[in-house]
C-alpha cells in the first residue's frame, strides 16, 4: 500500500494561499480551505481535499480578513475565495504591531484583517474620551476594541 500523500500549504500575512512557491488562485479550492480547515491536537491546521490531506503553515494566523461588508444590523467578513462569516464584535483585539485580530468559525481561530479590511473597518470606529477607548458599535450595540 502506497503511503498517503500530505500536500504542504503556505498562508502569507494578506490571506493568499502559496503552493511549491506558487500562489494558489482557485477560489473554490480557497472557499473550501476556509470553510473546513480544523486545527490538530498539536496546534497545526490542515484540510482535507478531494481525500488528500493538505497541511497548512500560517506566516501569522490562518485566516486573514481581505474585505468587509457593512449592512444595517452585522458586520461580513471576506476571506479568501469568498468564504464570509458574520463578525463577532466583541472579539476584536489589537495584537502586536497594531494589527487587529478578531475570532472566526465561532472562536475556533483568530483572523487578521489585512490592511484593506482594517481601514474599511477603522472608518467606523469611534473613541470615547471619557473612557479613553476604542469601540464599534453594531446593531445598537457597543463593543470594545481590546488592546489598544
Amino acid at each position: 500500500m502506497e503511503p498517503e500523500r500530505i500536500w504542504h500549504y503556505f498562508i502569507d500575512a494578506e490571506g493568499r494561499l502559496w503552493h511549491d512557491g506558487t500562489e494558489f488562485g482557485d477560489p473554490e479550492v480557497l472557499k473550501l480551505f476556509m470553510k473546513n480547515m480544523e486545527v490538530m491536537p498539536d496546534g497545526t491546521y490542515r484540510v482535507f481535499c478531494q481525500g488528500e490531506e493538505c497541511r497548512i503553515t500560517p506566516e501569522d494566523v490562518p485566516y486573514v480578513v481581505r474585505d468587509v461588508v457593512f449592512s444595517p444590523k452585522k458586520i461580513d467578513l471576506v476571506f479568501s475565495g469568498g468564504y464570509s462569516e458574520p463578525l463577532d464584535p466583541s472579539s476584536l483585539f489589537v495584537g502586536e504591531s497594531n494589527v487587529l485580530y478578531c475570532k472566526a468559525r465561532g472562536g475556533k481561530f483568530t483572523a487578521r484583517f489585512n490592511r484593506k479590511s482594517y481601514l474599511e473597518l477603522a472608518k467606523k470606529v469611534q473613541f470615547d474620551s471619557r473612557t479613553r477607548s476604542y469601540y464599534l458599535t453594531v446593531d445598537n450595540h457597543r463593543y470594545s476594541i481590546q488592546g489598544v
